[in-house]
């Protein structure tokens, strides 16, 4: 009996230990807890898709580096790490990982991190910038100050480079950024003693205070992807003097422990992006209890044509939006100024059904006249080519007593809802009220005898949130538009080569999160997407390269041509 207790006990023993050891992560020891955004390179499997001779023989990186004006560029040492990453001393097998941050007393630090294979060689590296720096000692730890603009620090396992991130941040709080106003200039400060005491700080930072513990993060590190990103929305509105003005008006619930995270994958064809969105307690028991269904996929049955260019679907339950606007605070104000308009947030809970669609389709371009439709048929009369399209958004419809409180409401804000604009046309049947910019498109809608099997419903149902965008067939409608200039004929052929349509569905609560997916198609299945996107920007930049080139030929023919004014001798004796 004592040695099945003991038995019992150890096997308790072990499964706590894997399930603590399960929510950590390595990668995460020297990223603060507090980090605004967070981007993880698997180096590994991104040169596994993309070598490094496909990028070195690319447009794109030779130009890059023919418009670099570092003298550091012409070093033997930077060229040759530019020949083979791997000279630098970094190992591309493991990840490399970026943040930015935002310490106390300071505008803000991004910073790069990665392990090391070789030190003498990062080392060697890292002098290569700056000839003039001497490294220093602290500890195990060795220091260098790049032209005072970056600090760089490394051991025998890790390396850390930290650059002064206040222009960034300054975008993030423009309220803050008043220094026109101000006639007292502050001495300038040598931030590179605060860039390498934030170096040794993450060298030392404790488990509790970095996102090695962080469940979240640990999750979004186990799954599949070239690229992961972390989003901390709380901590990027700390920074901001706006978050005051959330609170005021309650918005702040959205923001209060709100992580976003996503995971990148470059496919043979696609683009695969899984992202989940954390909130707070109070914003997640909402979420929880109020997600949506599935969408309404006789509403985009219904859409009379065979063009679809792309669509959103929603399913939402009504009752969250008067919960929502409760949460904010704000019932109380717009219960005071529905009510005036003849209906209350009851009326609008028990008038939706909560299916939503909005569409476009038919594009077409048409030629216009700059004069009028008399004028058009003039030769003489200048014209232009415009596009054409139907739009159509629609909802379905609860409590029809209910729903007309809403219409006439509508009614009257909008001035009898466009009853003199004939570019909107709006009307409903039994299930549906729908708004479009042709009358004949909202008919043939309300009369719901299409019944269109689409493609992409299938990959739409089944969540709360769809939506899908043809973008090849946008860009092929603008394709048959006559194209004079030969540089954007080749960009249009290579964009009409590449790109084919995007899926996103959304708003499935899973696991304590918003769960959602991402899929950018490519017409070409069988090529891995970037190498696909690498040939894509080469095209784009040869174009580029060619046409400055012919601009600096033009310009040295002119030079060439101008004839110096005669030297005015008279009164020069």
């Amino acid at each position: 009996m004592k040695s099945f207790f003991k038995l019992t006990l150890l096997f308790v023993g072990v499964a706590f230990l894997f399930t603590s050891c399960s929510k950590k992560n390595e990668e995460g020891k020297m990223i603060p807890k507090n980090a605004m955004f967070v981007v993880q390179l698997n180096t590994k499997s991104l040169k596994e898709k993309l070598t490094w001779n496909d990028i070195k023989n690319s447009n794109w990186y030779n130009m890059a580096l023919e418009q670099s004006q570092d003298k550091a560029m012409s070093n033997p040492e930077i060229k040759k790490i530019l020949d083979n990453p791997e000279n630098s001393g970094i190992d591309l097998n493991s990840s490399l990982v970026f943040f930015v941050g935002k310490n106390p007393g300071t505008e803000g630090e991004a910073v790069l991190e990665g392990s090391i294979k070789n030190a003498d060689n990062f080392a060697q590296f890292n002098k290569s910038f700056d000839s003039s720096a001497t490294v220093s000692k602290d500890g195990d730890l060795n220091i260098l100050k790049l032209h005072d603009k970056a600090v760089v620090a490394w051991n025998d396992k890790h390396f850390v480079y930290a650059f002064d991130a206040s222009n960034a941040s300054s975008r993030f709080n423009p309220m803050n950024n008043n220094t026109g106003n101000q006639t007292n200039v502050a001495p300038l400060v040598d931030k590179s003693v605060g860039l390498a005491a934030t170096c040794k700080n993450l060298f030392s930072l404790k488990s509790d205070s970095s996102l090695a513990e962080n469940e979240k993060f640990t999750k979004l590190l186990k799954e599949k992807g070239d690229i992961h990103a972390w989003v901390n929305s709380e901590e990027i509105m700390k920074s901001s003097s706006s978050l005051g003005m959330l609170g005021m008006l309650k918005l702040d619930v959205f923001f209060k422990d709100n992580i976003g995270t996503y995971s990148v994958n470059f496919d043979n064809g696609k683009i695969d992006i899984n992202h989940k969105g954390y909130a707070g307690k109070e914003f997640s028991d909402f979420l929880k209890k109020y997600s949506g269904g599935s969408i309404n996929t006789d509403m985009i049955k219904n859409i009379p044509s065979q063009n679809v260019l792309g669509v959103l679907a929603i399913n939402y339950k009504p009752e969250a939006i008067k919960e929502l606007i409760k949460l904010m605070g704000m019932d109380g104000f717009l219960n005071m100024y529905s009510s005036q308009m003849g209906f209350n947030l009851d009326d609008f809970v028990k008038a939706n059904k909560g299916d939503l669609t909005l569409a476009v389709s038919d594009l077409s371009i048409k030629n216009g006249s700059t004069i009028n439709n008399q004028a058009a048929a003039d030769s003489t009369t200048p014209s232009f080519t415009k596009p054409d399209f139907n739009v159509l958004f629609s909802v379905s419809i609860g409590d029809k007593t209910s729903f007309q409180k809403l219409l006439d409401a509508g009614k009257k804000i909008g001035g009898e809802m466009g009853r003199n604009d004939t570019s909107i046309a709006y009307g409903q049947n039994d299930k549906v009220f729908a708004i479009t910019n042709h009358q004949h498109f909202l008919n043939d809608y309300l009369a719901g005898n299409a019944n269109n099997k689409y493609d992409f419903i299938d990959k739409l149902s089944g969540h709360s949130v769809g939506l899908y965008i043809d973008i090849h067939k946008i860009l092929s409608v603008m394709a048959n538009e006559k194209i004079n200039d030969a540089d954007k004929k080749l960009l249009m052929d290579e964009s009409l080569k590449l790109w084919n349509n995007v899926y996103v569905t959304t708003g499935d609560f899973k696991d304590n999160a918003l769960t959602g997916h991402t899929e950018i198609n490519f017409i070409d299945q069988s090529t891995n997407s970037l190498k696909q996107l690498n040939h894509y920007f080469d095209a784009i930049a040869k174009v580029e390269k060619e046409k400055k080139d012919k601009e600096k030929s033009e310009m040295k023919m002119t030079d060439s041509l101008i004839i110096p004014p005669p030297i005015d001798t008279v009164g020069h004796k």
